[in-house]
């Protein structure tokens, strides 16, 4: 009997059922790849972290090793499991050639390494430790991403020949944020190249106990060992793994929360345009006896079908379309150790979905108990009693049209009736806009400032700290002074010192210099303007608990220093660990030194950074244009493509609830319409007066949208390039996101409610009026 009801029902309501049917669908598909999508890459990450064995704690060093003493340091500390210092050679990106692509442009550090022994082995794309024969190279995964590189390729290092015989998945390194990348070379080669490379020590780490890196952080800094060069801690690893990837799954989760949240609305609409449609037939059902939970079983037994239906199939394309996705997350990390559970769990996702759709309906079926059978078969329709007084009156608002007044008096005394489909357009330009607001932001080149550059700045140059940094500082600085292209330069030397704090102690690396010059975005205050000021990294001012005004101690020649915070500010260097200082220090020991470059407007920036690369060859070049392409590229890239997904999913979901609330308005609205036409109101009247009902409540709603995107929509945007490890990031829009989208959505709206209401002509006027 079910069986036949539904069949008769979605013969007579298909716009209904179909789209009810594709809200449960996409809140399905979206469920199901949220979930698949999120446990796979989580899995495949610790999966590799695992298999790689990297490091719990870091410490890149340019410069000598006292092994004696580093000898002593781990047998001393009880913390320490495992202990590994391994080489890093770094080559010169234009000693670098694959086939015709030289890496002179590359941004970051290219260089050759052995396979460990104790921890953070290099893998191949089995997650197998690599042991290369003479004359192999294993090059890293990103380069088969790229197309640069494919087995069997031939390859010169600063004159050597190599045969690239895989792809290395790096644990440590895999990521476009870091400043590094290995090739792994035998042993014999790597000697053979040393002295075309200038080391670098990779000292790590792998502790008993993780929950005390902190303190095994704060032993090694104590024990005044070697630090010249970034510090990285194992959940940096996982989080750098995360971001591009990380960044379309949490787009992904926001737009499916968003569109389940109108799949229950999309419910109510169908629901409402059912019951109405069915008026009569219930009140005879009332009439002849049957309860209310026996008519209930009725209109629920679609539903169930629907959700059935809807959900299975959502699921069904989500295991395509995951599939494809996953292969970037497979080829980076490679498989996941959750695989099964995430199917698992997508399933429940979807069952949960489904289960509480049909419990909302029963919920909402309990308005039967308020229908009157005398008046449902009285009335072809629900007998609303709507509202007659209005402050609009037509005399006084002459300049709109007779029908746009009508329609916005129409919403005016039946606020409920379309406070759902207000609510519908405020969460599509939302999910819309949210999106590309994020997009917008990163792909800008004022987001430079939000790691930790200036938009002044065009080119750094960077040195770290050697016997003969000193002199290679001087000819950097004579080269630019020389330069009549350069409009400004400015020298930034980091300096690591203790922190005396009763509630905290701990190494600051402090950037020292001129900050007034090429300021960076501060969050909060601004930059050190005295000696005693200092600035702080958002990360270090929340781990000390200092905001603009708090005093900080530091130890400086083993005396103590009491600076005042002046700004916060958001950067993505040393783990997002750093502080801006202006204060003298001649004994400090440096670490590295940045100069940063400022190029007069008409220079080309390009060209002028491989310039310099030629003329300062002990030097680290780059372009800020191109340090930023290279590791924000593939993350914009990711958030493009969620936003065009976003885009679609909104025009979708307005176009269908825009027919839906229309055909809903004109069931209900019969007896309105012939009275209307009997009036002398022609079909195109009508149609002109459900279209303005239709923009009026859109306008509204994309006001209130965009409103909240501006507030609301920021703050989400910011938790998702959070994933960067970016904090306190300022949002903004740009007029094509605040205009561009709102008019797709008012195309849209258009075309959807002139399609739906090109059927006023068969509302006839005799059988809608008579009693």
């Amino acid at each position: 009997m079910y069986f036949r009801i539904i069949r008769n029902d979605v013969r007579q309501s298909k716009l209904i059922t179909i789209t009810t049917t594709i809200f449960v669908t996409v809140a399905a598909l979206l469920v199901a790849l949220a979930t698949i999508l999120s446990i796979n890459l989580l899995g495949s990450i610790d999966t590799l972290l695992e298999k790689s064995e990297v490091a719990h704690y870091l410490q890149m060093h340019a410069g000598d090793l006292d092994e004696e003493r580093m000898k002593q340091f781990v047998e001393n500390n009880e913390n320490i499991d495992r202990y590994e210092d391994s080489i890093f050679l770094n080559v010169e990106g234009s000693k670098i050639q694959i086939g015709d692509y030289n890496f002179s442009d590359s941004v970051v550090d290219n260089g050759l390494a052995t396979q460990n022994r104790q921890l953070d082995y290099l893998l191949d794309l089995t997650n197998q430790p690599i042991k290369p024969k003479p004359g192999e190279l294993y090059v890293p995964i990103s380069l088969k991403k790229s197309g640069i590189a494919k087995i069997g390729d031939k390859v010169t290092i600063a004159g050597r020949k190599f045969k690239v015989n895989g792809f290395v998945r790096d644990g440590e390194m895999n990521s476009p944020m870091t400043g590094s990348k290995r090739f792994l070379v035998h042993q014999q080669d790597f000697d053979a190249l040393v002295s075309s490379g200038t080391p670098e020590h990779l000292i790590q780490f792998r502790l008993k106990d993780l929950s005390k890196l902190n303190d095994f952080q704060s032993s090694y800094e104590k024990a005044g060992l070697e630090m010249n060069g970034p510090t990285v801690t194992h959940h940096l690893f996982r989080l750098a793994s995360a971001i591009s990837d990380g960044m379309l799954i949490a787009i992904l989760l926001l737009v499916s929360l968003l569109v389940v949240l109108m799949t229950f609305m999309c419910i109510r609409f169908t629901l409402l345009a059912k019951i109405e449609a069915d008026y009569q037939e219930i009140g005879v059902m009332k009439a002849i006896g049957m309860q209310v939970k026996e008519i209930k079983k009725i209109y629920v037994a679609k539903y169930v079908a629907i959700s059935v239906s809807g959900s299975s199939l959502g699921y069904i394309i989500s295991l395509p379309i995951s599939t494809k996705l996953l292969e970037n997350i497979k080829l980076n990390f490679g498989e996941s150790s959750n695989e099964q559970l995430s199917k698992l769990l997508s399933i429940a996702g979807v069952l949960i979905v489904m289960l509480v759709l049909i419990l909302y309906v029963s919920l909402l079926l309990n308005r039967f108990k308020k229908i009157s059978a005398v008046e449902a078969i009285r009335f072809n329709g629900t007998n609303e009693k709507n509202s007659n007084h209005s402050c609009f009156n037509i005399r006084k608002i002459a300049v709109l049209s007779p029908n746009t007044c009508l329609a916005i008096i129409d919403i005016i005394n039946r606020k409920k009736v379309y406070l759902t489909m207000l609510l519908v357009f405020i969460i599509s330009s939302f999910i819309m806009i949210v999106p590309w607001m994020a997009y917008r932001t990163i792909a800008d080149d004022s987001f430079i400032k939000f790691i930790g550059y200036s938009e002044e700045v065009n080119v750094i140059t960077s040195l770290y700290d050697s016997p003969n940094s000193l002199e290679q500082e001087k000819a950097i600085e004579q080269v630019l002074e020389k330069d009549q292209e350069v409009a400004d330069y400015n020298k930034v030397v980091t300096k690591s010192f203790t922190v005396k704090e009763a509630n905290a102690e701990g190494v600051l690396r402090i950037e020292l210099g001129n900050h007034q010059k090429f300021t960076v975005d501060y969050t909060t205050g601004e930059a050190p303007k005295t000696p005693n000021d200092i600035a702080l990294s958002t990360i270090n001012a929340e781990e000390y608990g200092k905001k603009v005004g708090d005093t900080l101690t530091i130890l400086q020649n083993g005396k103590e220093k009491k600076l005042t915070v002046c700004g916060t500010y958001t950067n993505a260097f040393n783990g997002g660990k750093t502080a801006k200082a202006s204060f003298e220090d001649e004994n400090t020991e440096k670490m590295w030194t940045n100069i940063f470059v400022q190029l007069k407007p008409i220079v080309a920036v390009e060209k002028k950074a491989d310039l310099y690369k030629k003329k300062l060859p002990f030097a680290k070049v780059n372009s800020v244009a191109a340090y930023r392409e290279q590791t924000l590229g593939p993350s914009t890239r990711s958030i493009f493509l969620a936003a065009i997904g976003a885009t679609i999913t909104a025009v979708l979901i307005t176009g269908l609830i825009t027919s839906l609330f229309m055909k809903l308005l004109m069931t209900k609205d019969k007896r309105e319409i012939a009275t209307l036409k009997a009036l002398g109101f022609t079909n195109q009247d009508l149609a002109r007066q459900y279209l303005a009902r239709s923009i009026v409540i859109l306008l509204i709603g994309l006001f209130t949208g965009t409103l909240l995107t501006m507030t609301i929509g920021k703050e989400l945007a910011a938790v998702l390039v959070s994933f960067m490890g970016l904090t306190s990031v300022r949002f903004s829009g740009n007029l094509l996101i605040y205009l561009g989208c709102p008019l797709l959505m008012i195309l849209t709206t258009i075309l959807a409610t002139g399609a739906v209401t090109k059927r006023t002509g068969n509302i006839e006027i005799a059988e809608n009026l008579k009693d």
